[in-house]
């Protein structure tokens, strides 16, 4: 059985949950001290470690409304989720024709995110996106980049597991943890970097400090989304720009 886990914001979908929450929250992140609260409680989730609370942006608004005592003033994400007519347009062009070849090359699909599957898969479904399995941290009890969080695909035998990922410090450091084929998809490639054969990008003498500078950035926006950080840069096999390139590799 080979498997193809995809991460889904960035890399299937241009952050659907994100986007569908937005224009809930824009009022509210304009206020600082909201702002800086929320910030403060999902760090505080970073650092206790749980994988379960760390995304549940239910719980983080419902706990920053107690402290800051508030009223009710964030969207019911079980409401906008379950009335949410997502665009189409949020999903890759290249996304539908590209799981259905991967498909036909014999692969196994899974939607592979750490947001909360309760609040993920009800988009991934309305978006029409199509798999085989939902791993999420409410169903691995783990975050990427722990390989713990690929167990239910690594309990069925599979003989080959590829990860593609855009964020360097957790699909990449999660799919090296794991053992597995880590492909990095780099959406926004500027073009220098599409001119190179998609097999000879990792070796381009500006790997090393492009990646040092990603991390860094995916570093300060989202935190260490892990347990202990690793000792070696994140060591992508593959750069691909987008499933047409994958589809390529893979071939």
């Amino acid at each position: 059985m080979r498997w193809l886990t995809f991460d889904l914001d960035g890399t299937l979908a241009d952050w659907p949950f994100r986007r569908l929450l937005r224009p809930h929250m824009e009022a509210l992140l304009a206020e600082p001290t909201i702002r800086q609260a929320l910030r403060a409680e999902y760090l505080r989730r970073l650092a206790q470690g749980d994988p379960t609370k760390v995304y549940d942006w239910g719980d983080i608004h419902r706990a920053v409304r107690e402290q800051l005592g508030l009223g009710s003033v964030f969207p019911n994400i079980s409401k906008l989720l379950s009335e949410a007519v997502p665009e189409n347009e949020l999903v890759y062009h290249d996304v539908p024709a590209g799981l259905s070849a991967l498909r036909a090359q014999g692969y196994r699909i899974a939607v592979a995110t750490n947001g909360l599957a309760r609040y993920q898969q009800i988009l991934v479904d309305k978006l029409g996106i199509t798999y085989d399995l939902m791993l999420a941290p409410d169903i691995s009890k783990a975050l990427k980049p722990d390989p713990l969080f690929w167990n239910p695909v690594r309990s069925q035998a599979s003989e080959t597991v590829v990860h593609v990922g855009d964020l360097l410090s957790q699909d990449i450091w999660g799919a090296n943890s794991a053992g597995f084929t880590a492909v990095w998809i780099w959406r926004s490639m500027p073009d220098d970097w599409r001119a190179i054969p998609v097999t000879e990008r990792t070796r381009h003498s500006g790997m090393a400090s492009l990646i040092e500078a990603r991390v860094q950035s995916e570093l300060e926006e989202h935190g260490f989304v892990g347990k202990v950080r690793p000792q070696t840069p994140p060591r992508p096999d593959y750069i691909v720009a987008d499933l047409n390139e994958l589809q390529q590799v893979l071939t």
